[in-house]
């Protein structure tokens, strides 16, 4: 599966030895999950009645191929399970699909998602996109009219208010995405600000907003990701968030040097998200790609080597 998965990734802008390391952690996670009863026991088994075993990964041989497979609900909600995809050393095309499906048709999943490359033919609909930012990416000076100043205790009250404001007029200028913009609850703020994740973004001596970011793994990426990031209504439009972004891959150049990543995720149509990640020279790389069988033509495939 590794070097399969290698060569469908190579596209990323990391070295392939980078890459490859990243791909050995993953797989050596997601493998451990088809045993580990401690990942099985996080899911609904009693609600749904299945065995708790039901519930880890499994390794499906399909045609002399390996599927890496594991049971999901989308966004938590038992009525929509579907089957992660997680690793392979062949592409998916119908017939496949339809075996991977059957071999958890007791979860009655009702879709595919598999991680794919930004420029892979879209199948299906995309839920997530992955965006990566290196520090040599940047093209010219971040304005002097931003800084990004960490917060303290003393300011959890107007991080939250900034959050609770910056997330209101979101859900009114981005309706369709109401339920799928989560803010950052109480207990994760305060949580980031005690470990110093937090910067509040000031311009020209005013609060504009806040970015949160922290080490995570994205995918299979592992860089500092951006876990929220807001700006107040009233200093919307003037590219602070993308500014924002482009200081803070300047910090951590300064910090860790220039092999730093900075990455995120941006749903398809959160347009002023996909904006900032633009003009702050961060690129998609990834997408999380749901489909069902029905989506693959006759002779259509999933990773594939023609793409």
């Amino acid at each position: 599966m590794l070097d399969y998965m290698v060569s469908r990734y190579q596209s990323l802008p990391v070295s392939p030895h980078r890459l490859r390391g990243w791909l050995i952690k993953w797989l050596t996670q997601q493998q451990a999950w088809c045993r580990d009863a401690r990942f099985s026991a996080a899911f609904p088994w009693r609600e749904t009645g299945l065995p708790q075993r039901y519930f880890l990964q499994r390794e499906l041989h399909i045609d002399g191929q390996r599927y890496l497979t594991g049971p999901r609900y989308l966004g938590g909600d038992l009525a929509q399970p579907f089957i992660d995809v997680v690793a392979l050393d062949g592409p998916i095309n119908q017939q496949v699909a339809c075996a991977i499906m059957q071999a958890w048709q007791a979860l009655n999943p009702q879709t595919l998602r598999v991680l794919l490359p930004a420029d892979h033919p879209a199948i299906g609909f995309t839920d997530q996109l992955i965006f990566l930012g290196r520090p040599d990416s940047l093209s010219a000076p971040t304005g002097q009219d931003v800084s990004l100043v960490t917060a303290t205790r003393e300011d959890y009250p107007v991080c939250l208010t900034t959050i609770n404001r910056a997330y209101r007029a979101s859900w009114r200028a981005l309706p369709q995405l109401r339920h799928l913009l989560l803010a950052t609850d109480k207990r994760e703020l305060r949580e980031d600000i005690a470990q110093g994740n937090v910067s509040l973004i000031v311009s020209q001596g005013q609060l504009a907003g806040l970015i949160i970011c922290a080490m995570r793994r994205v995918g299979f990426i592992e860089a500092i990701q951006i876990l929220d990031e807001v700006i107040l209504p009233e200093y919307r439009g003037r590219g602070l968030a993308a500014r924002a972004q482009q200081m803070l891959l300047q910090q951590l150049d300064q910090r860790y040097g220039d092999s730093v990543l900075l990455t995120g995720t941006i749903l398809p149509g959160n347009t002023p998200s996909l904006k900032s990640a633009e003009n702050a020279q961060r690129r998609c790389v990834l997408k999380y790609q749901f489909f069902t069988p029905a989506d693959l033509s006759a002779g259509q495939r999933v990773m594939a080597t023609d793409g």
